[in-house]
């Protein structure tokens, strides 16, 4: 009987851990179609590279392969993440302009069909030195976090995505 549960926990485990095993990246990231995004931030920022940067890079170290697979690359027998961009918070003034935020829509493909897709939010108000930064240096801070939670929602089927909400104060001090 211990034998057995105990081979039940070892099953689980690498299931799981064979779950983030050659998960690739879908690049270039792209925008959905009716992403809200101010078109100079957008310009200047180029948030799809820097999730496909940050992202690709959380997967390579997560499974010390290749991160990322090109979209029109060959995908059977792979799975991919793919990753929408659907909307950005923040205008040009860095840290004086109230907080950042960029909202993505990942699907997770296996052997080309969607197993899994949710929606997850991630913000910044810029941390430490924030007067001192600029938009697209706070809008990376979201990047990484953003990377952070991919890896562990593609390790885990249960991980689930939460979308914060930029905390009251923050809010209140944007919309000034």
């Amino acid at each position: 009987m211990k034998k057995t549960m105990l081979f039940s926990v070892a099953a689980l485990l690498l299931a799981q851990q064979s779950q983030a095993a050659g998960v690739l990246l879908e690049t270039p990231v792209q925008y959905t179609a009716d992403a809200g995004v101010v078109d100079s931030v957008k310009a200047s920022c180029k948030i799809e590279e820097m999730l496909a940067k940050d992202v690709g890079a959380a997967l390579v170290d997560d499974n010390d392969k290749n991160g990322t697979i090109d979209a029109n690359a060959d995908h059977s027998g792979k799975t991919v993440l793919r990753m929408r961009i659907s909307f950005v918070m923040g205008v040009g003034g860095g840290g004086w302009s109230g907080p950042k935020a960029i909202t993505v829509k990942p699907q997770l493909f296996e052997d080309g069909k969607l197993v899994r897709e949710g929606k997850l939010t991630r913000w910044s108000t810029g941390g430490p030195l924030a007067a001192f930064k600029g938009t697209c240096s706070i809008l990376q801070r979201c990047t990484k976090q953003i990377a952070e939670d991919m890896v562990e929602w593609v390790k885990d089927p249960s991980y689930e995505l939460d979308t914060e909400e930029p905390a009251k104060d923050a809010a209140a001090s944007a919309a000034k």
